[in-house]
């Protein structure tokens, strides 16, 4: 997905926000927008954003003076998240179907986003609403016939919290399928409040899968700039649970039927490129057959 006009107004939106963490004042607020919007001058639109995150939040950053400008935010939504590990592991063994209600719960989490225009949330509500309610399970059926005959599972985290319950969902892969190596890449560093390989490590998914650093400082995954052994691990995958927005935006530029989009609309621009409302549940492989949601 490329860049639209609407993502200009996202970008600034997102320096002012990631500025009011720490400043209210007039001039804290404008500096780093002001380079943001100098920085949007020359983009290349024929990107997706997330490519052209890393060098809005890079200078955020710089603005700001610090690094990491999400990081105890990333730790309270981790805690947060946590505490509800328990009650989701008894609820899946309690499932009719424990693949399905893990999925869920995976795609519940994906609320959990500082860099989308959602605004405020409810994690509990969203879990409750994503629970019962209908999911577009078309593709279902392919998921599990592909896991099936998979031996290497990779899955693409997004925000931390969220990657709590991308934990239960590959613990419940790891119990129906013992004997299959299970992968979860996360971002290269900070990036809004993306997972990190140190938010990975403080929820404890090394339990489950091998963590694996992308090397990417972008809210999203492209294929191209992999190397070492995050390519390798990527390259080699059976099969690839791509979670959120932000790695949609990118790998729906590559034709792959190994991966799986599993996200929560969270952003107008995507809403009207797949003809679906904002928080819309997506489940759907990465073929021919996605363009549908776009009839």
């Amino acid at each position: 997905m490329r860049v639209h006009a609407e993502c200009y107004q996202c970008f600034i939106s997102q320096a002012i926000r990631s500025s009011r963490l720490f400043y209210e004042d007039r001039q804290h607020l404008l500096r780093p927008a002001q380079e943001v919007v100098r920085i949007l001058r020359d983009i290349n639109v024929e990107l997706p954003p997330p490519l052209i995150s890393e060098d809005v939040y890079g200078t955020i950053r710089k603005s700001l003076g610090i690094e990491d400008p999400y990081k105890q935010i990333k730790r309270k939504y981790n805690d947060i998240a946590l505490k509800y590990e328990d009650f989701a592991v008894s609820e899946i063994e309690q499932a009719n179907d424990p693949l399905l209600y893990a999925i869920r719960l995976s795609l519940a989490g994906n609320i959990i986003d500082f860099g989308s225009q959602i605004g405020s949330f409810s994690l509990e509500n969203t879990i409750d609403e994503v629970v019962k309610n209908p999911l577009d399970l078309t593709d279902f059926d392919l998921f599990e016939k592909d896991l099936q005959k998979a031996d290497r599972v990779v899955l693409l985290a997004d925000n931390a919290g969220e990657i709590v319950f991308d934990k239960i969902l590959l613990k419940t892969i790891k119990e129906l399928y013992p004997k299959k190596e299970l992968f979860i890449i996360v971002r290269g560093g900070p990036i809004i409040n993306d997972v990190s390989l140190e938010d990975a490590l403080y929820v404890g998914i090394d339990k489950i899968a091998k963590v694996i650093d992308s090397g990417q400082l972008i809210p999203g995954f492209w294929p191209d700039f992999a190397k070492g052994e995050c390519k390798t691990v990527y390259e080699s995958a059976d099969i690839v649970i791509s979670k959120g927005q932000g790695n949609f935006e990118t790998l729906s530029e590559f034709e792959d039927r190994r991966v799986y989009f599993l996200f929560l609309i969270k952003c107008s621009v995507v809403a009207h490129y797949l003809g679906l409302k904002k928080l819309s549940k997506i489940f759907i492989r990465n073929d021919e057959r996605w363009a549908r949601l776009r009839a």
